[in-house]
C-alpha cells in the first residue's frame, strides 16, 4: 500500500513503517463496512475542522 499525506496543500513526508500503519488501520476498517468490495483499489480520505 502507498499513503499520500497532503495538509493544506502540503506534502508531509513519512517514513516507511508510519505510512503502512497510517494505511493498514485504515484499510482494515473500511475492509469491516458492509458494502465495501473485498478487491476494493483506492481510498479517498477527507477530514476537515
Amino acid at each position: 500500500m502507498e499513503l499520500e499525506l497532503i495538509v493544506d496543500g502540503k506534502d508531509i513526508p513519512m517514513n516507511r513503517f508510519v505510512e503502512k500503519m497510517i494505511a493498514g488501520i485504515n484499510a482494515g476498517a473500511l475492509q469491516s463496512l458492509e458494502g465495501v468490495d473485498e478487491n476494493w483499489q483506492e481510498l479517498n480520505l477527507t477530514i476537515s475542522r
